[in-house]
């Protein structure tokens, strides 16, 4: 069986060998992709292929939308945040933090590059 601690340990590195069999690897890429690490696992196991490629593409696309949202809110005050992990992760979505006094304009300038607020708050 698959630990998260044997997981954590494939993730730094300190255990390499020890995923005898293909059941071991699946079930650790399984665990690594509920936890958003999958593509640091694939890249510590040195896997290639399809899925592999798919994850990097997601990463891809994540610093392209980070990019032109960082140029959209250039000159605000704003903070992505769980954004950058020790390890590589691929995010779900982008976190981003907007000074309450310049939201509405910088919501507008979001707007028309193409993105959209989900949670507003407050």
């Amino acid at each position: 069986m698959v630990s998260i601690r044997k997981l954590i340990e494939l993730l730094n590195g300190h255990r390499r060998l020890g995923l005898e069999t293909g059941s071991e690897i699946h079930l650790s890429m399984k665990l690594a992709s509920k936890n958003k690490v999958l593509l640091h696992l694939l890249r510590v196991l040195d896997i290639h292929g399809s899925l592999r490629e798919s994850q990097e593409r997601v990463m891809r696309n994540i610093a392209e939308v980070v990019k032109n949202l960082s140029k959209a809110l250039n000159g605000h005050d704003y903070a992505f945040f769980k954004l950058v992990k020790p390890i590589s992760y691929v995010p779900a979505d982008i976190d981003l933090l907007i000074n309450a006094y310049q939201v509405k304009k910088a919501a507008k300038e979001v707007m028309g590059v193409g993105y959209w607020p989900v949670v507003k708050d407050p």
